[in-house]
């Protein structure tokens, strides 16, 4: 296992154009830096469990966050780079840390859980929730009946809450020979 400790920095990030982004979570801990990948609902997921973690466990419910250090300059490849299978969550209410486990594939199936381990400081979690959201929403427009992720602005949207119906497809006109 490799653990970070209490890291110094921490943040999210989107990479990449709208509807091909990938995305990921940044630590630094002294000279040492992770990566840890996650899908965009997964990092959503995290943010929510954030605040849920703080909000339910915080002896410092509702106090501003402090000013928190930012990652910097993160290295093309960091000592960890990790494709996480698994995300596990803890709150140590003695020392107001969130605890981040992660797990990747091969880790899950060898069974050598958990594979990474960090602490973030309470004003550090509050810092990377809106962080997050700001990562998160900036993709794609949702279809307002549906709620899915629109292509690209001008192309035709297949939408269930259309029931079938579309302003973009034209029907095509029946051949004179097909009428006979």
């Amino acid at each position: 296992m490799i653990d970070f400790g209490l890291v110094d920095a921490v943040d999210a990030e989107a990479i990449g154009q709208p509807g091909q982004r990938t995305f990921r979570v940044r630590a630094r801990s002294g000279d040492s830096y992770a990566a840890l990948w996650l899908e965009k609902e997964q990092l959503a997921q995290l943010g929510r469990l954030f605040s849920q973690l703080l909000a339910e466990r915080s002896k410092q419910r509702g106090r501003a966050a402090a000013e928190v250090e930012p990652v910097g300059n993160f290295p093309q490849t960091p000592q960890v780079n990790l494709q996480v299978a698994r995300l596990g969550l803890d709150y140590d209410t003695d020392n107001e840390r969130v605890v981040l486990l992660a797990d990747d594939q091969t880790a899950l199936e060898r069974g050598d859980s958990p594979a990474f381990r960090m602490e973030i400081a309470r004003d550090q979690a509050l810092q990377t929730i809106r962080v997050i959201e700001d990562a998160v929403s900036g993709g794609r427009p949702l279809c307002p009946l549906c709620h899915q992720a629109l292509e690209f602005e001008g192309q035709p949207h297949f939408c269930p809450g259309g029931n079938g119906h579309s302003k973009e497809l034209e029907v095509p006109p029946l051949d004179a020979e097909e009428d006979d």
